[in-house]
């Protein structure tokens, strides 16, 4: 009886160590999803190891470490009904010194993406709240690249002032930094902390929306309707002077059908093969290049001058 009571003692014992076994072989993995990234954490402490940069998948950490995880995934900012100033056009009166007329209202999307050997950089900084600081920094440098541009140029090189934009946005949110430099800019590998930014990738920018002033836009409706009004007086004025020049043709050939009829009518010419005779002797005597010489006989055609 006490053999049997030590064995189920002992398999008591050796159940509770295999739930407690598989529990913590369970709770010793942590799982980071297609669209996150992050350092190992532990849950006990808080403190975090950011040697390591961990990517998507199931990992074996332990029981007492989990993951603070970062969107790998490009964040979206949207400045909606934003407002930002535009630079004067010298070549246009503003009525307004206040600086009114010069007023944009814009949709700005922008997609930024963390960077991930930059990610330390990035947590230690800023921690997981780099939001709201990227989109106000993304804001001012926003306005302050907008006011580079006239009216004029936000709606008729839109195309121009959006790379602008995203490339202002770009140096501010990631420095000078660039794995493709261009001039002015410094190469990744060389880049210090300082020359950085904030650590982020800011790579599309859309300009959604363009609400301009309303005297601006009466302005340019005006502008517009001038141009228009003098297009068509031009072409009214062609169309005159084409119908003077068909009238007059007309004019011509009705007097030529009058004359020929006249002159047919008086030389007795009433058969066809008559007409195309005169038809083609006038065309002969039309021609500079050639004289005609009639014996009794035949007709002959030969150069005006012989050699």
């Amino acid at each position: 009886m006490a053999d049997k009571d030590a064995r189920f003692a002992v398999l008591i014992i050796v159940g509770i160590v295999c739930v407690i076994f598989f529990s913590l072989l369970l709770t010793s993995y942590a799982d980071l999803h297609y669209y996150e990234i992050g350092f190992k954490k532990s849950k006990t402490t808080g403190s975090v190891n950011t040697k390591r940069i961990y990517s998507a998948g199931r990992k074996w950490l332990g029981p007492t470490f989990t993951f603070k995880k970062f969107d790998a995934v490009g964040q979206e900012i949207m400045f909606n009904e934003s407002t930002v100033y535009a630079a004067p056009d010298p070549q246009e009166d503003v009525e307004d010194d206040s600086g009114a007329s010069l007023t944009i209202t814009v949709d700005i999307h922008i997609i930024y993406f963390v960077i991930p050997e930059d990610l330390k950089l990035l947590h230690d900084e800023y921690d997981v709240n780099y939001h709201p600081i990227i989109t106000s920094s993304a804001l001012a440098a926003l306005k302050d690249t907008a006011s580079k541009f006239t009216l004029k140029q936000f709606y008729t090189e839109r195309e121009e002032v959006e790379n602008k934009l995203l490339l202002g946005i770009q140096q501010r949110l990631g420095g000078m930094c660039f794995s493709n430099c261009f001039v002015g800019c410094i190469s990744r590998d060389q880049c210090t902390v300082k020359d950085k930014g904030l650590f982020v990738d800011a790579r599309y920018l859309q300009l959604t929306n363009l609400k301009i002033p309303y005297e601006v836009e009466q302005r340019n409706l005006k502008t517009l309707i001038i141009t228009e009004e003098t297009a068509k007086e031009s072409f009214t004025q062609q169309a005159a002077v084409i119908e003077k020049e068909t009238e007059q043709k007309q004019i011509l050939e009705a007097a030529r059908r009058e004359g020929l009829m006249t002159l047919f009518s008086s030389t007795g010419l009433s058969t066809v093969e008559h007409k195309n005779s005169f038809d083609y002797l006038r065309s002969l005597a039309d021609n500079s290049n050639a004289h005609l010489t009639v014996d009794f006989d035949q007709l002959i055609m030969g150069p005006t001058k012989l050699p």
